[in-house]
């Protein structure tokens, strides 16, 4: 007995053919678009009250001065939510201090807790029976998923 099954439709995502994992694998995959998975909209829209929309500006061109008041400075997101912690002359640690006390006194948000490290910077024997731990702010690279969902409640009654 011979089982019917359909032909596989050539414009269907490899993921519902039962496939995993080949979403980016091949090239064929880009001319098939899903309505479901096109772009959204952004938040403002682009270009419509820019400098240079007119036959005459585009003509005249943009003066420098103009340009730079439009700039908006980039976030950097690697260091946490504070900014200017990027950089600096001792991101690495050369300075012989503990790497997390440049940043300060914990994360930007209130409530939030990032990196929490033992008093003694979690070097030697912990000889205390309760456990305690200070909010460091965020690593290197910035907070992590887990450190981003902790949060600081007030035990106060």
């Amino acid at each position: 007995m011979r089982e019917n099954r359909p032909q596989p439709d050539p414009r269907s995502r490899f993921e519902d053919e039962g496939i995993p994992d080949l979403q980016e694998g091949t090239p064929e995959q880009q001319w098939a678009e899903d309505p479901q998975e096109m772009p959204l909209p952004g938040d403002r829209p682009l270009g419509l009250d820019e400098y240079g929309t007119t036959p005459n500006e585009m003509r005249e061109g943009e003066s420098l001065r103009r340009r730079l008041s439009r700039e908006v400075p980039d976030v950097d997101v690697r260091f946490g939510t504070e900014p200017g912690t990027a950089g600096g002359p001792d991101v690495l640690g050369e300075s012989g201090d503990q790497p997390y006390e440049r940043y300060g006194a914990g994360t930007a948000e209130s409530g939030q807790a990032g990196r929490l490290v033992d008093p003694d910077g979690g070097m030697g024997v912990d000889t205390e029976k309760d456990m305690i731990a200070e909010d460091v702010g965020p690593d290197f690279g910035g907070y992590t998923a887990e450190e981003q969902a902790m949060r600081i409640e007030d035990e106060t009654p």
